[in-house]
């Protein structure tokens, strides 16, 4: 049977690849604001801020599950 530390790495690495998909998600977020025309600027904003919106909640879990893990 896995101990509570070994779960919370496991939990971990899980909260790692998130984030690691969120800043991607960012940076192509990102791109498409950076090249979008006029008309599309504001809608191609809206996406980049939501997916930093969404980077940042990872990157809070992924630093929580760590500070446990390493409490543990």
């Amino acid at each position: 049977m896995r101990n509570k530390r070994e779960l919370l790495l496991d939990y971990a690495l899980e909260a790692y690849i998130d984030w690691r998909e969120q800043s991607a998600a960012v940076e192509h977020a990102y791109r498409r604001w950076n090249v979008a025309g006029r008309a599309d600027a504001s809608v191609a904003f809206a996406a980049y801020v939501a997916a930093l919106d969404r980077e940042e909640l990872a990157s809070s879990d992924y630093a929580r599950i760590v500070s446990r893990a390493a409490a543990a």
